[in-house]
């Protein structure tokens, strides 16, 4: 053994505490925005990118396992008869990167694929729609039909809005936000158990919530929201819908933006926001702008984060409760916590909080796989 060099990985297994849980759990993400980044800005995700929360270097050094790239189809980047278009470029560009890095990262379509790739040290690659409005244009017919292809794709889920209202119903982002499922909202929900696409219920009006979590028939999942008892945030679960996801059989994964774990932050973001429109930017440099102000507000630490955890698993059960990051979607994150390559310090800060091992790996990972399982036809 004298003079064999160990691992880069086993090394800080060795020095850094809860380092040999992360590596030996199952670590996914189940929301992160550098699909973006990847399909407009063409960015080689294979080298660090100094700008980006994610990027492979980054998921190897976090020991991240599974990433679920967000397809979102802003309203700026194309007009309702091309948002069907557009996502299937946002596809086409990941996939691309998939093809490019096979060593790497490599396609999963099941929880299986997730746990064979994690067996031999490849990040697994699925896929979540951001937003029925994706589904447009077309009737109910074309609707189901692009969903269909979006699940040949890859998709494993979809949620039924984002910020703005879709065919499927209202969201918690626009003046929609009265408005629960509609007829067509439940033909796709019947669709996406049929295919074995899971219901995410982030960005979704209160009323959509209630009417899809009673439609549904299998485990949902809320893949990027976190709670609104602590931060009271539309896109944050209420405890009522908590434990109604938790009825369900589902899990709800708490978002890690600044905005989403502390009320006065989300007012401080909202004001830059507010301020950064006015200046009439082009996209781009609005969202570098509100990166450069929102940094100089009073960071959030890692420990509220660790707090929305901890209330998430008080009221729905450590069975419900999953991380949907939001990386390259927020501003600002908490400290500590500042991109992917940062995330064994979320499951130290998980160990001295008291959480069981085995416990922490449902959170890490688990409760995602077991609600993807659920879902698989």
């Amino acid at each position: 053994m004298a003079g064999m060099r160990l691992p880069a990985w086993l090394l800080l297994s060795l020095l850094v505490p809860g380092r040999e849980l992360h590596a030996r759990a199952i670590v996914i993400d189940a929301h992160s925005d550098c699909t973006q980044r990847i399909t407009y800005d063409g960015v080689d995700f294979a080298r660090e990118q100094p700008d980006m929360h994610v990027d492979l270097p980054k998921m190897k050094a976090g020991g991240l396992d599974a990433q679920f790239f967000s397809i979102f189809v802003g309203p700026w980047q194309a007009k309702p008869d091309g948002f069907y278009g557009e996502a299937l470029r946002q596809f086409d560009a990941v996939h691309e990167m998939i093809r490019k890095n096979a060593k790497t990262i490599a396609w999963a379509k099941t929880a299986a694929d997730v746990r064979r790739n994690a067996r031999r040290g490849v990040i697994s690659a699925l896929f979540g729609v951001e937003g029925g409005h994706a589904l447009l244009p077309g009737d109910r017919d074309e609707l189901l039909r692009h969903l269909r292809t979006f699940h040949e794709r890859g998709a494993r889920y979809m949620t039924l809005t984002w910020s703005i209202a879709s065919p499927l119903g209202g969201s918690s982002g626009d003046d929609s936000d009265g408005q629960g499922l509609t007829d067509a909202g439940r033909e796709i929900i019947d669709e996406m158990h049929r295919v074995g696409m899971i219901v995410d219920l982030s960005h979704v009006s209160d009323p959509l919530f209630w009417d899809a979590v009673r439609y549904a028939r299998k485990p949902v999942l809320a893949s990027h929201s976190s709670s609104r008892a602590l931060a009271n945030v539309p896109r944050n679960m209420t405890d009522a819908m908590l434990k109604a996801v938790a009825r369900n059989g589902g899990a709800v994964c708490v978002n890690y933006g600044s905005a989403f774990l502390d009320e006065d932050f989300f007012k401080g973001e909202q004001a830059v926001w507010a301020r950064t429109r006015a200046l009439g930017l082009w996209p781009k440099e609005l969202w570098r702008t509100v990166r450069e102000e929102t940094a100089r507000l009073p960071p959030v630490p890692l420990a509220k984060l660790v707090d929305h955890i901890d209330h998430m698993v008080k009221v729905a059960g450590v069975d419900h409760v999953c991380l949907g990051s939001d990386f390259d979607g927020v501003p600002a994150t908490p400290a500590g916590l500042e991109n992917v390559a940062r995330l064994p310090a979320l499951t130290a800060a998980l160990g001295k909080r008291g959480y069981r091992p085995a416990d922490v790996e449902k959170i890490l990972g688990g409760n995602i796989l077991r609600v993807l399982e659920a879902n698989e036809p």
